[in-house]
């Protein structure tokens, strides 16, 4: 199961795991973009079961996620992608702001996480990978909610691992750097005011440059499987080395 499998480091993540014969059942907020993700998954693998459903995660109904998964393999793995990005001055950060973020970015993801840790207890193995960011560890001006929200979710994942070990759940973080992906504003300029930003990003860069979703894609899908079984409670950066500046 991957939410924010509609576009950016969800849809990257989707298509890796189909490269490697997952089923999938794909969560997002636009059906036609899941869509997408599921027909460039099934050209990758015409032979793998693949499900959308297409909600918010806040209004989540988990009686359809019930029902999707009846239709596909067990549940073995849980990628929480889905999140927002909002930026604003200490002083000018509303609690409408607050409160989208800490429900988008933390509460939904419990909630789904909980609903699925029932899964994996019965079934004795699962493994759970959260999307943070650099941010959670390394806040910069203007992100305050957003890094105090990721913080959170990288610190519950640890809690995570350790209630999880006696039933054979993992649980582990991915913390991406600057990812070029929908989420950041830029991608709303016009050409040339997009291009100044990236290259001033680029530059600003340990590798000088930005980060695409299919790097973030293969490490989720390293902490995911068997080829991390005895990593949990670990968060991974994959930043470019961005966190060292």
């Amino acid at each position: 199961m991957i939410t924010g499998a509609s576009s950016g480091i969800g849809a990257a993540t989707a298509k890796v795991f189909a490269g490697h014969g997952h089923d999938l059942l794909l969560l997002g907020r636009n059906s036609d973009r899941l869509e997408q993700t599921a027909l460039a998954c099934r050209k990758i693998d015409a032979n793998i079961r693949i499900k959308i459903l297409a909600q918010d995660l806040n209004a989540l109904d988990l009686k359809l996620v019930e029902e999707k998964l009846k239709t596909i393999s067990p549940l073995e793995i849980l990628v929480n992608n889905a999140g927002i990005y909002e930026q604003a001055s200490v002083a000018k950060t509303s609690s409408e702001m607050w409160e989208n973020l800490f429900h988008t970015n933390l509460l939904s993801t419990v909630k789904l996480t909980q609903f699925c840790w029932n899964i994996f207890v019965e079934n004795k193995k699962g493994s759970i990978v959260n999307v943070s960011s650099t941010l959670a560890i390394k806040p910069i001006a203007n992100t305050s909610a957003y890094s105090a929200v990721k913080a959170a979710l990288t610190n519950w994942t640890l809690s995570l691992a350790i209630e999880g070990a006696p039933f054979n759940i993992r649980a582990n973080c991915v913390s991406p750097g600057i990812v070029d992906t929908p989420i950041h504003p830029f991608h709303h300029y016009d050409e040339p005011e997009k291009k100044a930003v990236e290259d001033k990003i680029n530059r600003f860069q340990l590798l000088k440059n930005m980060g695409k979703p299919e790097d973030v894609a293969e490490s989720i899908y390293f902490l995911a499987n068997d080829k991390s079984k005895f990593i949990t409670g670990s968060n991974l950066n994959v930043d470019g080395g961005i966190s060292l500046k």
